[in-house]
């Protein structure tokens, strides 16, 4: 399961609690990839946290209840739906329906929620911190310990008495009751991450957000916890996917459109070591780096590629570096893993 926190304004949580969607977006008609992964992470039954800039509060829960979608018509019928923020030129293209899930009437002030520290560091809410450093981004992932606090804070404010119902409204300051029951009434489709991948000149975010949509079993085996572009560290880099398993083991995966580029394995280095302080973890086994890239031609370059590899693991700074690449067949993008100690042989593969 994953929790993700939207940031909106005092208008459009109204319409997204009323009519039952969430979304995220930008003033353009034109499609923007980056936007559309930070979408395709929910999943069926993940939760939500409203984040308001006016009142600088955090409002919840909420519970997604379907895949996402792409809806660029800004009508919810028969009335067009308000824009966010005050320039009044954001739209909300980018969304996924959801339901309330154990929704609290009133929210919980920001400086409650993070500024008054914790005496553990490990219960600092870090990914929204990040957030407010980087700004701009509507839809960030947080961990599921973060999520716990803030259900843990913000039900004791609300002398752990959630609203009862299933219809509510938000008049600015308050969740609230309301006898009616909006269906969305808006258009909805898929964009389609995979055709465009195979028939245009696709980007790396494409690939990003193709594997967070399908999430492969060749890599994303028994994950219980996706994000992507995880904040990690103060100077704004971002682990592309970061995903917890079911032994909880981090699975820090670094993908590149390209054949992969040297010393890639530093970067890798950082998000460990990152991760490692972020949540006290310091056995190399709770730490799993992938890296995905296009195929590499030439024996020289694989020659070198495996030598940086094997640097790498002789670090014990985690389990050895596992190694994909993908290629572009007819109509299908083909997975495989390689061994690349052993002459690069293929491991296992897998058709998206």
């Amino acid at each position: 399961m994953n929790y993700h926190l939207f940031v909106v304004d005092e208008i459009s949580l109204k319409y997204h609690i009323e009519y039952g969607f969430v979304g995220t977006g930008n003033s353009s008609n034109d499609f923007n990839v980056g936007l559309w992964k930070d979408i395709a992470r929910l999943k069926i039954d993940d939760k939500i946290v409203f984040y308001v800039q006016k009142t600088k509060k955090f409002y919840g829960f909420f519970k997604v209840t379907s895949t996402p979608f792409y809806d660029n018509s800004h009508y919810l019928q028969p009335y067009p739906l308000p824009y966010l923020g005050d320039s009044n030129d954001v739209m909300l293209q980018y969304r996924a329906l959801m339901a309330p899930d154990i929704v609290f009437s009133n929210g919980i002030d920001e400086f409650d929620l993070i500024d008054i520290l914790p005496n553990n560091v490990t219960d600092i809410l870090w990914s929204i911190l990040y957030r407010k450093l980087k700004g701009g981004r509507g839809c960030s992932p947080i961990f599921q310990h973060e999520y716990q606090i803030i259900f843990h804070k913000l039900s004791i404010m609300n002398n752990q008495m959630p609203l009862i119902g299933n219809n509510f409204s938000f008049d600015g300051y308050q969740i609230l009751p309301s006898i009616s029951n909006i269906p969305y009434s808006g258009y909805g489709n898929n964009p389609n991450i995979k055709n465009i991948i195979l028939n245009s000149n696709y980007t790396e975010h494409h690939l990003h957000a193709l594997l967070i949509e399908y999430l492969p079993n060749l890599i994303f085996a028994n994950s219980v916890w996706l994000g992507n572009e995880v904040y990690s560290g103060a100077g704004m880099q971002a682990i592309d996917i970061l995903t917890i398993d079911s032994n909880n083991i981090f699975n820090i995966v670094e993908v590149k459109r390209d054949e992969i580029p040297p010393n890639i394995t530093s970067q890798v280095l950082k998000y460990i070591q990152w991760l490692q302080n972020r949540f006290q973890y310091f056995n190399p086994q709770y730490f799993q780096p992938i890296i995905v890239g296009c195929k590499i031609n030439g024996n020289r370059k694989t020659s070198s590629r495996t030598f940086e590899f094997i640097n790498f693991n002789n670090k014990n700074m985690s389990s050895p570096i596992k190694y994909f690449e993908y290629e572009l067949q007819n109509n299908g993008i083909i997975l495989s893993e390689i061994d690349y100690i052993n002459n690069w042989n293929i491991l296992g593969s897998q058709i998206i």
